[in-house]
């Protein structure tokens, strides 16, 4: 069963690479998201990193904004370089260290927001900062509901304040570039780095995953 579920994960993993749109993660099934609860915005601090401009018209201006980017350029890692690997819904993911802001705990400051895309799953209060936190399995669109994850810590991206919902933490390694099948074009998945081979799960490319995010898009925009 578990070389079944390898080989599957292979054959997702490679799908994303290949640009594959119709590529889906091997799940059971796949549940509607429950609404969040309301929450009175007034109430909440005013410098909220993520904006209130509705998703709709963010988007409706994404092809100007693409078009002032510069050319997507690949992670530059050492030849050995360090990672951290995290888990959602049993498909385990990747980041280089170097573009780890911290990880925290999730705690109870957590405020939902009404207007938001599904994956957004708030904005949480931690040293005196504001955190927007991803629902990361609803953002990669692993096929379970949020609710049934039973999410941990988050995962600050860089200095921003993007935070990854993440259930496990499997620890930190070493890998060497070899290791990686890396992605040679930004494609329609421009987070994707690439494979970790031996692993067969996804490396993160933690800037990439920002721009979209602040962006209000999805895995598939």
């Amino acid at each position: 069963m578990k070389n079944n579920n390898n080989e599957a994960m292979k054959n997702y993993f490679d799908s994303m690479l290949r640009d594959d749109q119709t590529a889906e993660v091997p799940v059971s099934k796949e549940t509607e998201f429950a609404e969040p609860a309301h929450v009175d915005i007034s109430t909440l601090p005013k410098n909220l990193v993520f904006s209130e401009t509705d998703v709709a018209v963010e988007k409706a201006t994404q092809q100007n904004q693409q078009a002032e980017q510069e050319e997507w350029q690949n992670l530059q890692v050492e030849d050995n370089f360090q990672v951290l690997f995290f888990e959602l819904n049993q498909v385990t993911f990747a980041i280089p260290l170097t573009d780890l802001g911290g990880i925290y705990q999730l705690n109870d400051s957590l405020n939902f927001l009404m207007g938001k895309p599904a994956w957004f799953r708030g904005v949480m209060s931690h040293n005196e900062r504001l955190y927007n936190i991803v629902d990361t399995a609803t953002w990669l669109q692993l096929g379970k509901n949020a609710q049934d994850l039973q999410y941990t810590h988050f995962i600050l991206l860089g200095s921003t304040a993007w935070g990854l919902s993440c259930e496990k933490l499997l620890g930190t390694e070493s890998l060497n570039k070899d290791q990686i099948r890396w992605r040679d074009k930004k494609g329609s998945r421009p987070w994707l780095a690439g494979m970790v081979k031996q692993k067969m799960c996804a490396l993160i490319h933690a800037e990439e995953l920002v721009k979209l995010l602040s962006q209000g898009m999805d895995i598939r925009s």
